[in-house]
């Protein structure tokens, strides 16, 4: 082919991929949107938290909680520092769309949406990229791109103020640009060098931002280059090394430098240490209790038979969320061919270290909050190398068959049997949310009905409530609340007397502890019961406190 011939032919495919990012952006933007309306409100405590600390933010309150939903740092009241387990980025991303919108719907919970939006519609395009530069088949690209739209049990949660969105794309692009540096090094080009480095270190700084276990990323993609021979080998290759690292760290401290500051302003250290103790959990609910001993010592006192059993289970439990939810079930199989032929590609490479990471992590160090979601929520920066794999493994596979099956049409079956597998995500996807969707749109009524009743009879607007989910409770009825603790009467009554609580409502997901003053089987001449409300599963009981 001639020099003109082979210029041409390459516009020709950068320009179709260009259209088809548009049209698949435009495509991802309506599906996010669709879904973004049908949520009417935030469905669990996660989203609650994250569109208050927008409210709050975009308020002028600047990074406080107007409630408490854990008592690990020991809070000496409300208002609380906010953002000391969870990290704020979701809030700051939410927070300059519910303030431009306001004025014109009040706190609409689309406007807190819409960041999400944006972000869950560039997640396909990654995928594309990553199929694209991986295997240079338009088919594969088109199929992660769309399976990344319908991504199984991920599909309704993309829109959500929360972490899926933003440490997906975050995380996802770093690994994808450390990898492609590290090709182009080991082709002896350099194609932005240190600026692609600082790039890496924003987007980690980001993750991290983003959420807690983004730490992990920077190991891995700064000294990711020392899986390249290339990197050894040299002198300079050496300083090309130091380069990219200092680089890589300047990047991220630039976006975490200024948390940091924050931190060691409020608290005295660059993090908090409450999110730690939750390393030395024997229940997730101990992440409510208060005033329990959480180290290293009552830990080992639980016994080696427990710790053990509690690990292997959160090792299977992972497993099969990332069957299910990474994976989409049917994926798998492919999704381990395709990895182990695309292994020695640095983003594939750099990819599987941060999923083992992370499996390993959600499943031996933070063992509790790990199984019960931590990992589904990091691991959706893998879709984009998992179902660019996942393309690469299904051709492999049509290919062994067509050995079989000769009258197959290889080329025929590999388009069918690739458009059968975005069909099946999408069936799976609109599965998950059919049957999430109605519980979803129902959360919060409770409390709406439980702030009538409060307002009808009068009680100030400054009285303290305890829920067992308080930014819930401030986003519904506006008033401030502290979470039941994770222990029997006389532990609820003394948080009760701290913070000066005068009412406790108490539903099917109070404590274990609880269970007996929730059914009415035990009692306390302190709390006496006010009203009750019935719900599809039990009942709601609001109690009057004297302490």
């Amino acid at each position: 082919m001639h020099h003109d011939d082979r210029g041409a032919a390459v516009n020709r495919r950068r320009w179709v991929s260009r259209r088809d990012w548009l049209i698949l952006f435009c495509l991802a933007l309506v599906v996010r949107l669709l879904t973004a309306w049908l949520l009417t409100g935030p469905p669990y405590v996660d989203t609650y938290y994250y569109t208050v600390g927008a409210w709050q933010l975009a308020e002028g309150y600047g990074f406080t909680e107007p409630f408490l939903w854990h008592y690990l740092d020991n809070p000496t009241g409300i208002p609380h520092p906010g953002f000391l387990y969870w990290m704020p980025l979701p809030s700051i991303l939410a927070a300059p769309f519910v303030a431009l919108l306001s004025s014109l719907s009040g706190h609409s919970f689309l406007a807190a949406q819409l960041p999400f939006v944006l972000l869950s519609a560039l997640l396909p395009l990654v995928s594309y990229f990553v199929a694209w530069q991986a295997t240079g088949l338009r088919r594969h690209a088109w199929a992660a791109g769309l399976l990344t739209l319908f991504s199984g049990f991920f599909f309704p949660h993309w829109t959500l103020p929360e972490t899926f969105a933003p440490f997906a794309v975050f995380g996802s692009l770093a690994l994808w640009l450390t990898g492609r540096g590290m090709q182009e090094a080991g082709g002896r080009k350099r194609v932005g060098g240190w600026l692609v480095s600082l790039v890496v270190g924003l987007l980690v700084g980001l993750a991290h931002l983003t959420r807690a276990d983004g730490i992990l990323l920077l190991p891995v993609v700064a000294l990711g280059p020392l899986l390249s021979s290339q990197s050894r080998n040299t002198q300079h290759a050496h300083r090309l090394l130091i380069c990219h690292l200092l680089f890589v760290i300047l990047g991220y401290l630039l976006v975490m430098g200024p948390w940091f500051v924050r931190n060691l302003s409020v608290i005295g250290t660059p993090l908090s240490p409450a999110g730690m103790k939750t390393l030395w959990l024997t229940t997730y609910d101990d992440l409510f209790c208060y005033g329990c001993d959480l180290s290293l010592r009552s830990y080992l006192a639980w016994g080696w038979g427990n710790i053990l059993h509690s690990k292997l289970f959160a090792l299977w439990a992972n497993f099969q969320r990332l069957l299910a939810e990474d994976c989409q079930v049917f994926l798998l199989p492919f999704v381990l061919i395709g990895l182990y032929r695309l292994r020695r590609r640095p983003p594939f490479a750099l990819s599987l270290i941060c999923l083992f990471l992370l499996y390993l992590l959600h499943s031996l160090a933070f063992t509790f909050p790990g199984w019960r979601g931590g990992f589904f929520h990091s691991s959706g920066a893998l879709l984009p190398f998992l179902h660019a794999a996942a393309m690469e493994g299904l051709d492999v596979v049509v290919k062994w068959a067509a050995r079989w099956r000769r009258r197959w049409n290889v080329r025929q079956a590999r388009a069918v049997f690739t458009a059968g597998s975005v069909v099946l995500a999408i069936l799976l996807s609109l599965y998950v949310s059919l049957d999430k969707l109605p519980a979803w749109w129902d959360a919060g009524r409770i409390y709406q009905e439980v702030g009538t009743w409060l307002t009808t009879r009068g009680v100030p607007s400054s009285t303290i409530v305890m829920v067992g989910n308080p930014p819930g409770f401030w986003y519904h009825v506006g008033r401030s609340a502290v979470v039941v603790p994770n222990g029997d009467v006389e532990d609820l009554l003394r948080v009760a007397e701290r913070y000066h609580v005068e009412y406790l409502l108490l539903d099917r997901n109070r404590p274990a502890p609880l269970a007996a003053l929730y059914a009415g089987e035990e009692s306390d001449t302190r709390l006496s019961v006010v009203a009750t409300w019935e719900e599809k599963e039990g009942q709601a009981v609001l109690y009057a406190v004297e302490w």
